[in-house]
């Protein structure tokens, strides 16, 4: 499926207050433009709902700032334990391929999670 496809289902999914946050970047300019006419398009509609791209793009030049404190925020409340990531299965990074496998299923809740060996 593509990025944008679940990009509107995400959409589809936010109750009006909601925020779709998308990391990581498109593959290629034509996808790139959909995403940018679908970021557009949800943030000047008077639908509560809103929808951000973080700058991890190589295509444009974004202050990064933003991200980044974020980022710190997040993990900040993950050490206070304000916020508990649901986690399905962890697997050796060694069975990447598996762990992709799952994922491709459909049958993911929550996350999958890749472990160093030194983390085993």
């Amino acid at each position: 499926m593509m990025r944008l496809d679940y990009t509107r289902r995400g959409l589809s999914l936010l109750r009006r207050g909601g925020t779709l946050v998308s990391y990581g970047e498109p593959a290629g300019l034509s996808a790139l433009f959909r995403i940018l006419a679908t970021f557009i398009m949800v943030n000047l509609l008077p639908n509560g709902k809103s929808f951000k791209l973080y700058g991890t793009s190589s295509y444009f030049v974004f202050d990064k700032r933003p991200f980044l404190e974020d980022w710190a925020t997040l993990f900040k409340l993950l050490e206070e334990g304000k916020i508990k990531p649901v986690i399905m299965k962890k697997f050796p990074i060694l069975e990447a391929a598996q762990a992709n496998a799952l994922l491709e299923s459909g049958q993911v809740i929550g996350n999958i999670v890749l472990l160093a060996p030194e983390l085993l």
